[in-house]
């Protein structure tokens, strides 16, 4: 499908994909796209847009997400882990479960009306991140920047403040009860 290796201000519609190499999108939307299971590398992806498409299990290596929203999009089991900077995404209404960030610098971005299960931040800079409206059930927290993040709508969380700096971080009542869970303690 892609014949070039530069593309700019492109309508990509229900494309399915198996492999992208050293790739640059600028200003592209992307609807209904297929790259499920797909082996994405050296590709950057600029002020793009994904809606309703699925990269679920995709493996990204030495790609660049600047500026990228995903927009009622599937994700699950990826690893973002081996993006370069910048990465700047943004994901509204999305299921991106089982997914590994690690070691980004994930400063502002936002998670809004999103499923994020049994997904891993380690040792990310989350500070002011919003988390608006999220299902983090399972998800892991350990040893992030979580200063002035916001997790206020969000729901299932289990951060340890020991292990994570949350100075200023916002969370509602009843979900940060869940706080105590970390403590030893008996509540009846």
């Amino acid at each position: 499908m892609f014949k070039t290796d530069d593309y700019w201000e492109e309508e990509f519609k229900e494309i399915k994909e198996q492999k992208l190499n050293s790739i640059y999108f600028e200003d592209c939307i992307f609807i209904n796209c297929d790259f499920a299971n797909s082996y994405i590398q050296n590709c950057k992806f600029s002020d793009c847009k994904f809606i309703s498409c699925d990269l679920s299990l995709s493996k990204l290596k030495s790609c660049v997400f600047n500026d990228v929203c995903f927009e009622n999009s599937k994700l699950i089991g990826i690893s973002w882990s081996s993006c370069d900077e910048p990465f700047n995404v943004k994901f509204d209404n999305c299921n991106i479960s089982q997914n590994s960030f690690h070691l980004l610098d994930l400063r502002k971005m936002k998670f809004i009306n999103s499923i994020i299960k049994d997904s891993g931040f380690e040792q990310c800079n989350l500070q002011e991140a919003i988390f608006d409206n999220c299902d983090l059930e399972f998800s892991d927290f350990y040893n992030n920047n979580l200063k002035k993040a916001n997790f206020e709508t969000s729901r299932n969380y289990l951060i340890n403040p020991q292990i994570n700096d949350i100075e200023k971080a916002i969370f509602s009542l009843p979900e940060a009860l869940s706080f105590l869970k970390l403590l030893p303690i008996v509540i009846k």
